[in-house]
């Protein structure tokens, strides 16, 4: 008998700290939702402004010739291009994510979170990849072709270049990485801790 009472305190203790499945599903669909089209907005600004960032240099040079001889706008169309196409993968994963005709929320996001993830880090590799190529540029056209916008950086002694090129280059995955979580990141580990809580 008393054996039978403690099984009985036992399932009733386990039903009222177990959180029903369903109420997961409902959190994850209202919180999950809340994070993924936050996320989808801004990779959708984005992916507009960059491309209409290109398109403005693009015109300028077209407009005003002498800025066919700088260096750093062909430099910067084709990032400003290659920013825009991978904030549009972002963009179609995460408007894959959000789609729950097809399947759950939570399964879509238990799915794809790792190519989320992916993508991310790729962004942050691609800043340093920019900010290398920036250097190399600045610095060829110092020898190469002067620029007058750079007069005062040319004057500066290539030791001391070196030394804050390394600075900036120690500083940048941080920087990065902060202020990406800042605008990305942070909907980006909710989501990742919605789908752990409701594994």
């Amino acid at each position: 008998m008393e054996l039978d009472d403690l099984k009985q305190d036992w399932t009733l203790s386990s039903q009222k700290y177990k959180a029903p499945v369903y109420k997961l599903n409902e959190l994850l669909n209202n919180k999950g939702n809340g994070s993924l089209g936050k996320l989808k907005a801004k990779y959708k600004k984005q992916m507009i402004l960059l491309p209409l960032v290109a398109a403005f240099l693009t015109v300028a040079m077209i407009v005003k010739p002498v800025l066919q001889q700088s260096a750093f706008i062909w430099f910067i169309i084709p990032v400003t291009l290659m920013l825009g196409l991978m904030y549009y993968r972002d963009y179609k994963l995460v408007e894959k994510m959000e789609d729950a005709n097809t399947r759950s929320v939570k399964s879509s996001i238990q799915k794809n979170m790792h190519l989320l993830q992916q993508n991310a880090r790729h962004h942050l590799i691609f800043a340093g990849i920019f900010l290398a190529a920036f250097i190399i540029i600045l610095e060829a056209t110092m020898y190469f072709q002067p620029d007058k916008d750079f007069a005062f950086w040319q004057t500066v002694a290539l030791p001391l270049r070196l030394i804050i090129y390394g600075a900036a280059g120690f500083l940048q995955p941080f920087i990065t990485r902060y202020f990406f979580d800042h605008h990305f990141g942070k909907y980006i580990k909710d989501l990742q801790a919605l789908s752990e809580q409701t594994t």
